[in-house]
């Protein structure tokens, strides 16, 4: 299995660990319970560098990319964010990304880490390859995230970040010992780059940096007087299911287009031309299933898999599903059949062969 920079660190302090689309990767540090409510209250930090990064530069990359994400990244400022799903001609989901706008003709990518080799051969096989390098190995993601993240940020490093606008980076100078071992070779910026965005629902950033950079901010991190606590993947899931956020491979596959995700008003700019557009315009005028939430009425957990259920008939499938730490309840996202999208429609979810009750929910569920 691949393994982060900051693999090392996970296996001293003990962590559980799992294989995740290829990565040795940390699943809890001390309870999931315990890593969800730091982020929800406070300040969680997550190794996320088992996401992809793909650096795209040269005359013509930005139109590249744009024609082949659903978000016109032609139109995006210098150091802006932009969530794209990128799909194939069928107009079938390949990965979902967030797409930052570096320069005039640069930019990087960041699939999910199973689909990083997937999306680099399916660029590539388009003409993308002189556009492209992947630089996941030797690049670490620090997402630091909850609503106390700013205020820890501002304080510990040499240049203040809260004034950063969501879904927008910066290039920043964290401090001489991070600065002291920097690959000035890394293509995305010439000092660390912090983009304020996140997967959990809380206010928080991703600080990306060359891979020894990374170790030491790492360090830095764990070494304060009052240090955010580590999380796994564990509380990664649970934090982003309470706010209805996709998960590449769960949620959507290339069988399953954006539009019944129900996300096209976040990820779909329909002014431009798009690999896969002509399919998602088609099927706009279907009826189809949509992906809903649902909030569990009766005892018990949903979970990946289970069908949904109108008294024998099968009218869905869960495709996320825990137990919400902040509802204390059970939540899902599923797939049902259309008549039952409305918000408050009464289905069951056929639990381990007994059929409990929910009720749709339009996420975020908090």
């Amino acid at each position: 299995m691949n393994e982060t920079p900051l693999y090392n660190s996970h296996v001293k302090s003990e962590a559980k660990m799992v294989n995740f689309g290829g990565w040795d990767m940390p699943l809890v540090f001390s309870s999931i319970n315990k890593e969800h409510s730091a982020v929800r209250n406070n300040i969680g930090i997550f190794d996320v560098s088992h996401m992809g990064e793909i650096y795209m530069e040269g005359e013509g990359a930005i139109e590249f990319i744009s024609e082949h994400c659903t978000m016109d990244i032609t139109e995006s400022k210098i150091n802006q964010l932009k969530y794209a799903h990128i799909l194939n001609e069928n107009g079938g989901i390949l990965d979902d990304t967030i797409v930052t706008r570096l320069s005039e003709n640069g930019c990087y990518i960041v699939p999910n880490a199973g689909r990083t080799p997937v999306i680099y051969d399916w660029l590539s096989g388009r003409g993308g390859e002189k556009y492209m390098k992947n630089i996941t190995k030797e690049t670490v993601m620090i997402a630091v995230q909850g609503p106390n993240a700013a205020g820890m940020m501002d304080e510990m490093l040499d240049e203040k970040v809260s004034d950063i606008q969501f879904f927008n980076a910066r290039a920043v100078d964290l401090n001489k010992d991070v600065l002291d071992v920097f690959n000035d070779k890394w293509p995305l910026a010439e000092t660390p780059l912090v983009q304020r965005s996140g997967y959990t629902g809380e206010d928080g950033f991703e600080v990306v940096l060359p891979a020894e950079s990374g170790k030491i901010f790492w360090k830095q991190l764990l070494s304060l007087e009052d240090p955010p606590l580590r999380c796994g993947l564990g509380a990664r899931d649970t934090l982003r299911l309470e706010y209805g956020f996709l998960l590449s491979g769960q949620d959507f596959d290339e069988n399953r287009t954006t539009v019944e995700t129900g996300w096209t008003k976040m990820c779909v700019e329909w002014k431009h031309d798009f690999v896969g557009k002509d399919k998602l315009e088609e099927m706009k005028e279907k009826n189809h299933q949509l992906l809903k939430g649902m909030v569990m009425v009766d005892k018990g957990i949903p979970r990946h898999g289970y069908e949904i259920y109108d008294d024998d008939k099968k009218i869905g499938q869960v495709t996320s599903g825990t137990r919400s730490i902040s509802l204390k309840t059970g939540i899902a996202l599923g797939y049902l059949d259309p008549g039952y999208l409305d918000e408050g429609t009464e289905v069951q979810i056929d639990i381990r062969g007994k059929k409990r009750g929910a009720k749709v929910k339009n996420p975020p569920f908090l």
